[in-house]
């Protein structure tokens, strides 16, 4: 098989450049996505602490708050009274995420759904399509990496599936309690879909630096592995150089002296190896031309 290289030397040089820094690529590569996936462990970590605090808040609303303020209000209120910071779960949530937000200000929680009640719980476009998905995949969760105001974090959102009690505020505009009204004005009925994804509750983690942060230390790893890997790959080539092509190269050229009839002057060999043995070959070769050369005259 004909090969582009003349020499062995350069051959090996171009072969060892590549796998260096295909080994750097790799490694810087690996290293990338190391980071990338401590980093969503971690973030996954904080929001996971965060939503069980929020599904607690969320679960003592329905099963303890809202029973006993329908117990009070049965006792003398109408039912078109409704207390909307102590029954409505949408409502504490929101007022919990608040609260988050102020207490950790690099994590953003957002609750939001299609047709709301509150105009600030419109999604955007990539919550629109995080909605679309979950519905249309039948998941009740999602996580990934996307951009959000122009800048990369790590989202995990979590779907809004109504229940049947949740019509009594998203549901007819006749139906809903008389404060909801008079504090949102809604102008048509909500009419939110039981048991289907109709929204979701996420959290966004900035992930801009982190992301920053693993290409540097990718590509800072990568060529260094690849730089390492290069320069032994160098000292071994330069031990190579002395140890094996310049001897060939020597014999090579005490080969083509002796084709030229040049065969008074020995060839010397010290070593054992290979070159050794190719040396005394060449000698023998030239013992045996000059007996013949000296018979001819």
């Amino acid at each position: 098989m004909k090969t582009p290289f003349k020499s062995i030397r350069t051959e090996i040089t171009v072969v060892i450049v590549i796998t260096g820094i295909l080994i750097g690529v790799g490694v810087g590569l690996f290293i990338y996505r190391v980071t990338i996936n401590k980093a969503v462990d971690s973030a996954r970590s904080r929001i996971e602490t965060a939503m069980a605090f929020v599904r607690a808040s969320r679960s003592y609303v329905r099963k303890t708050l809202r029973p006993k303020i329908y117990e009070l209000l049965s006792a003398g209120c109408t039912n078109q009274d409704f207390i909307l910071e102590a029954q409505s779960s949408s409502f504490f949530t929101a007022s919990i995420f608040g609260m988050v937000n102020r207490e950790i200000p690099d994590m953003e929680l957002r609750q939001v759904a299609i047709n709301p009640l509150n105009p600030r719980d419109v999604p955007n476009e990539t919550e629109m399509w995080v909605i679309a998905y979950l519905k249309s995949k039948n998941l009740k969760e999602y996580e990934g990496i996307t951009l959000h105001r122009g800048k990369e974090y790590f989202i995990k959102a979590f779907a809004v599936i109504p229940r049947k009690g949740c019509l009594r505020c998203h549901g007819k505009v006749e139906d809903m309690p008389l404060a909801v009204r008079q504090i949102y004005k809604p102008k048509k009925d909500l009419n939110w879909p039981v048991g289907k994804v109709n929204g979701a509750v996420l959290v966004y983690v900035p992930f801009d630096k982190v992301m920053a942060q693993a290409r540097i230390d990718g590509l800072t790893n990568g060529g260094l592995v690849g730089g390492v890997f290069i320069l032994m790959s160098g000292i071994i080539l330069v031990i190579l150089n002395f140890r094996v092509f310049k001897p060939i190269d020597a014999l090579r050229s005490r080969a083509e002296r002796i084709s030229k009839g040049e065969v008074e002057e020995p060839i010397p060999y010290q070593s054992e190896n290979e070159i050794g043995r190719l040396a005394r070959a060449i000698e023998r070769m030239r013992v045996s031309l000059k007996k013949v050369m000296d018979m001819i005259g």
